[in-house]
């Protein structure tokens, strides 16, 4: 215990003063012999021990009185062990919440630039020699600094000039990792304070999510030196928000004039109906249109552009609305690479000089329809080239997206090194059925190597039975390559007549196999593969017309180019990534050890240096923390658009309540602030104790009440 007014504590000796005036006042008795004393010589015993009692009792309080007095002007602080940090050295943690949510701009700035600024006034007023770090919610994995720092002027300063906008924040490994740190920070006296808007996405409610935060605080007082944590709201709750939810392409590939319709979904998640809201499209950061479209307060609804592009080469589109001061999530960005010709390599496994009586004539047909029907004003996206599978090397591959082969019996073993090689790096391979096919050659050999989806089974055939076929059997497809035949108006596949067709043996515990299209025997009609960097499809059945009516349905031409579309596309590194995710291109192997220059959002630059990885020169770039837009300039100058959005799930609004957070604040074991000036109180009572002369004045006044009632009561018995 300490005192604030030490010299007041004097005033107890005034509890003589009662002992003096007792002793002055003391009663001289005068002895007088009366005969008769004897007769209550026992009834004066028993009173004079309850009188002698009362009397030290009632002494006892009068003393009590000046000395609890005395107490109570002097201001008594009661310690524990762990208080005793008037001046000392703090090592303090700040976990702050820097997701995109508290960029909303309420009376006095942004969200955000009140918590960043609430931080920096917290480490400018650290004792000099604390030290200090700071763990982002947006990325808890990557701390501020490696380690603590103690020249807090200087992350007061970093602080100050942060952003926010990043992705959602992770409350839970925020703590998790800020325990990490608090391992290496160098003082006893230790301090958490997470800075957070308590958004409601951001801290649910329901019992898993509870009791994992409760679960971090547990851990937190469990360490050896356990810290003291703070929750700290900062921020207004938003009410009115409108987002721009997702941006979708109809085109997996997309080549040159070809028009492409982009379709964005917007959602109003405040309380204001918009009537006529202005939405507009970029591309390649020009305005090239606008709509106006109604948002009712609540509702989700979607909006159409259509756009071609004239030059190959990678390309942005973006979708916009100004409708609010959240401008994080008012656009949606994605890179879209132009295609000038995708190589695509036919294998021949059945030619014929007759025509369409050769294997891939229909589908020569279907993925060149305007080269084979002399149409010279109009141009195909693939381009494919036909050999025999004697003249098939790594010569022929070139480069190619993606090979088929059409009924190919089998490979010499180069042949199938050169094929596994190309897949494995990121090639494209088609392969249909046939009645060429040498089964244990399938089996035996490309099954092994990773090219074979499943091992193939006998030969389906009913052509004899009273039903003659079995079809397809048509459901809403969610595989890219085959989504847009769930609406019947793009294709009905359940049109064409299987006759023949490859039984499977399927494993249905291999995670890198699944089938996507079914017969209504249950048999797999169309099987995908992923095999190292690239992907593998099986049709069950031939291109040509001999063992169905695939080819004479006039889906077939949509259908093939789908499936090598898919391939072709599916193989190239995402350019549209989430937060934190990895900007990967590739070059070609004779680029190797060249530089690519990275511009991110902020135009800043990086130097990247080509790596060779699976036969090719590979560039990444990790630096990818705040949503936009990144350019990779490759070594020949050409440009690579990556385009970083975060989940929209923060772009609802809605905060905890009061009573919630002061329930999340009881169940981590943690302090509630709402402001700077509850927080120096909650340090001071932390740092120099707890103020009791409120308890002891109380006690003063129950000892008056209780001596005068006590000097009454002996009054009456004298």
């Amino acid at each position: 215990m300490s005192f604030m007014n030490l010299a007041l504590v004097g005033g107890a000796a005034a509890a003589a003063i009662p002992i003096l005036v007792h002793l002055i006042s003391k009663s001289q008795h005068r002895e007088v012999k009366w005969g008769a004393m004897h007769l209550i010589e026992l009834t004066l015993k028993s009173q004079q021990r309850r009188l002698r009692f009362e009397h030290w009792l009632l002494m006892l309080l009068r003393c009590a009185i000046p000395i609890l007095l005395a107490l109570c002007m002097a201001r008594p602080i009661l310690k524990g062990t762990a208080a005793l940090w008037s001046n000392a050295k703090t090592s303090l943690l700040v976990v702050l919440d820097n997701s995109y949510s508290l960029d909303f701009k309420g009376a006095g700035g942004t969200n955000f630039e009140k918590a960043r600024d609430t931080a920096a006034e917290l480490v400018q007023e650290l004792q000099r020699g604390s030290d200090v770090n700071v763990v982002l919610m947006s990325d808890p994995k990557t701390p501020l600094y490696d380690t603590s720092v103690f020249n807090t002027e200087a992350v007061a300063e970093e602080l100050k000039a942060m952003q926010a906008g990043f992705g959602q924040a992770q409350v839970s490994t925020a703590l998790e990792y800020g325990a990490e740190q608090l391992l290496n920070m160098n003082h006893p006296h230790r301090e958490v304070v997470l800075i957070s808007d308590f958004q409601r996405i951001s801290w649910p409610m329901e019992e898993g999510e509870a009791a994992l935060r409760t679960r971090v605080g547990q851990q937190l007082q469990g360490l050896e030196m356990p810290p003291n944590l703070t929750l700290f709201h900062v921020g207004v709750e938003g009410r009115e928000n409108v987002c721009v939810e997702t941006v979708s392409t109809s085109h997996l590939l997309l080549g040159i004039n070809q028009t492409v319709t982009v379709q964005a979904s917007l959602r109003n998640y405040g309380e204001r109906n918009h009537e006529a809201l202005r939405v507009i499209f970029h591309a390649d950061g020009k305005p090239v249109d606008e709509q106006q479209i109604p948002l009712g307060a609540g509702e989700r609804r979607q909006v159409r552009f259509r756009h071609s592009f004239d030059t190959p080469g990678s390309h942005v589109i973006e979708v916009a609305t100004d409708a609010d001061s959240l401008k994080a999530d008012n656009i949606f960005r994605a890179s879209i690479p132009v295609w000038d010709k995708v190589p695509v390599l036919v294998i021949n496994g059945a030619p014929d000089t007759e025509p369409l009586k050769g294997e891939t004539d229909f589908l020569q047909i279907a993925l060149q329809p305007y080269r084979e029907g002399g149409e010279p004003d109009l141009v195909d996206l693939l381009e494919s080239r036909i050999i025999n599978v004697a003249d098939f090397n790594a010569a022929a591959i070139g480069d190619t997206r993606v090979v088929v082969l059409a009924n190919v019996s089998q490979l010499q073993r180069s042949q199938l090194n050169e094929l596994q090689t190309f897949v494995k790096d990121g090639g494209g391979l088609m392969i249909f059925g046939g009645d060429q096919l040498d089964q244990r050659w399938y089996n035996e050999q490309l099954l092994p190597y990773g090219l074979l989806p499943a091992r193939l089974g006998e030969v389906a055939d009913k052509r004899n039975d009273p039903d003659p076929f079995t079809r397809m059997v048509v459901q809403r497809f969610d595989h890219p390559a085959l989504k847009v035949f769930s609406n019947p108006r793009n294709g009905d596949l359940a049109s064409a007549e299987v006759r023949q067709w490859h039984r499977t043996v399927e494993d249905p515990d291999n995670e890198l196999v699944r089938p996507l299209a079914r017969l209504e025997t249950g048999d797999a009609f169309l099987i995908e593969k992923i095999y190292g960097n690239g992907r593998v499809l099986f049709c069950a059945t031939a291109c040509d017309d001999a063992w169905s009516s695939l080819p004479l349905r006039p889906f077939f031409v949509p259908f093939s180019q789908r499936l090598c579309t898919y391939l072709a596309s599916s193989v190239m590194p995402s350019r549209n990534l989430g937060v934190n995710e990895k900007a990967v291109a590739h070059f070609p192997a004779d680029q190797v050890g060249q530089e690519v220059m990275v511009t991110d959002t902020e135009n800043e630059q990086y130097t990247l240096l080509i790596e060779l990885r699976g036969g090719r020169g590979v560039a990444t770039f990790e630096e990818t923390a705040r949503p936009g837009l990144y350019t990779m300039q490759g070594p020949t100058g050409e440009a690579i658009h990556f385009v970083v959005n975060t989940r929209r799930s923060e772009s609802d609004l809605k905060q905890l309540t009061q009573e919630e957070r002061r329930g999340v604040a009881a169940a981590m074991n943690a302090d509630l602030v709402q402001d700077l000036g509850e927080y120096r109180d909650l340090d001071h009572s932390r740092r120099f104790g707890q103020e009791i002369w409120k308890p002891i004045f109380a006690l003063v006044l129950f000892f008056l009440f209780f001596e005068l009632w006590l000097e009454r009561r002996m009054a009456r018995q004298r």
